[in-house]
């Protein structure tokens, strides 16, 4: 039987997600989202661990503390120079935060992030007079003074230190200004995952009470403009929804696969559908420019600035892999349902977040230094996560009522 192909209709639409819900923001231009996957399981070959690919968009509703009476009396609150949002979370999901939209900046944009109180580069504390401060290393170990050996190797901690406990647009290549997990010094992360397991956090373990239930994130801007400002990547998107079937873009000549030995993502004018390797109901949206990178593989698209990436979940992780795509990295991507009719609770659980399987991925050395930077933070975002049923009791308590008239509220207007 011939396989079923499917023409979708290629509309103008630009692929930014609900960004009304779940994008954050501190002083209108430095944003992020929050995506919660499932987690990746860990695979061997043999004795050794097997790095997986990057995990899937998975982007999840976040929500202003300040909006919210009911969120706990301990969560930070937003200011002029913070924000603050809440988001739901569920054991067994990873997470991964998106930081791109800061590479559109008029300024490069350095970012430093704190995981329940630690620096997931560096394992550092970041609290007290530590948080969320911006560091570097060149010379000595921050842990024990001494001179580092060649590649920043400390013989008393017996491994390599990064660079620098921050994130950064000046080192960072486009479109990869994200973070899974917390860093190994062979250039590798290992997925946060949140877990109900005290033993299993990575804070619990290494500063025990005086983690916090949250993750901190501040924005250090160049002291000067960028000479240029890099431009969005320009292209259409074609969205739609497959129920129970993979999606395929063919290459000209050329399909990849993936370690299960099944179709995995191309880019072609047609999508063909064939069941087996998508969960139900997925929508996707897809970005390209002129060629698409899969692993070491690269193919050209036969239809102009059209490109892909599908929500789906491999029979492999192994499989996915980077997708690079003109000036765009792409990921698969799966909707995720706001929660609705919401029931009060009582908060009962606290997550940890843990350090789950291995993930390719870099923490790219910053070029510029310390002098580049201001030294204060331009803007800072607080993600106060908790258990879904907490979600639901803080929603179910009411979203602050604004005057939506404004100084107009108590006069005639209208035509």
């Amino acid at each position: 039987m011939a396989k079923p192909t499917v023409l979708l209709e290629i509309i103008p639409l630009i692929n930014r997600r609900n960004i009304m819900t779940q994008e954050m923001t501190v002083k209108k231009d430095l944003k992020c989202v929050f995506n919660m996957p499932t987690k990746i399981s860990s695979e061997f070959d043999g004795d050794e661990e097997i790095s997986h690919y990057l995990p899937p968009y998975a982007p999840v509703d976040v929500h202003p503390v300040d909006e919210y009476e009911a969120c706990p009396t301990n969560w930070m609150h937003g200011s002029d120079m913070v924000s603050s949002y809440f988001v739901g979370v569920k054991e067994d999901h990873g997470m991964w935060i998106d930081f791109n939209e800061c590479s559109y900046h008029t300024h490069d944009v350095a970012i430093v992030i704190s995981i329940q109180g630690i620096n997931p580069i560096t394992g550092q504390k970041m609290v007290a007079d530590k948080a969320l401060r911006l560091e570097q290393y060149h010379k000595k170990c921050p842990i024990h003074n001494t001179n580092f050996k060649q590649d920043r190797y400390c013989e008393k901690c017996g491994f390599k230190w990064p660079g620098q406990n921050y994130l950064a647009t000046t080192g960072t290549p486009e479109m990869k200004l994200w973070l899974d997990g917390f860093r190994t010094p062979d250039g590798k992360v290992r997925q946060y995952i949140f877990t109900e397991d005290k033993v299993r956090g990575v804070a619990a373990q290494l500063i025990g009470e005086e983690r916090v239930f949250a993750v901190g994130i501040a924005y250090y801007l160049s002291k000067h403009k960028k000479p240029y400002t890099s431009e969005r990547p320009k292209g259409r998107s074609m969205s739609g929804n497959f129920g129970g079937s993979p999606l395929i873009c063919n290459l000209d000549g050329w399909n990849k696969y993936g370690d299960s030995g099944s179709p995995i993502l191309g880019i072609g004018e047609t999508l063909s559908s064939n069941s087996g390797d998508i969960v139900d109901n997925v929508d996707f949206n897809f970005f390209a420019g002129d060629s698409v990178e899969i692993g070491n593989s690269v193919g050209n698209i036969s239809c102009n600035n059209i490109g892909a990436t599908a929500g789906m979940t491999p029979k492999s992780t192994k499989g996915v892999g980077h997708i690079k795509a003109s000036k765009s990295i792409l990921r698969a991507q799966a909707s995720v349902s706001p929660s609705m009719n919401v029931q009060p609770v009582t908060p009962v659980k606290k997550l940890e977040i843990g350090a789950g399987a291995l993930i390719k991925q870099r923490v790219y050395d910053d070029p510029k230094m310390m002098s580049y930077w201001e030294e204060k933070p331009a803007g800072m975002i607080y993600i106060n996560y908790c258990d879904e049923e907490t979600k639901k009791k803080i929603l179910d308590g009411g979203r602050r009522a604004d005057k939506k008239d404004g100084f107009m509220k108590d006069i005639k207007v209208g035509g």
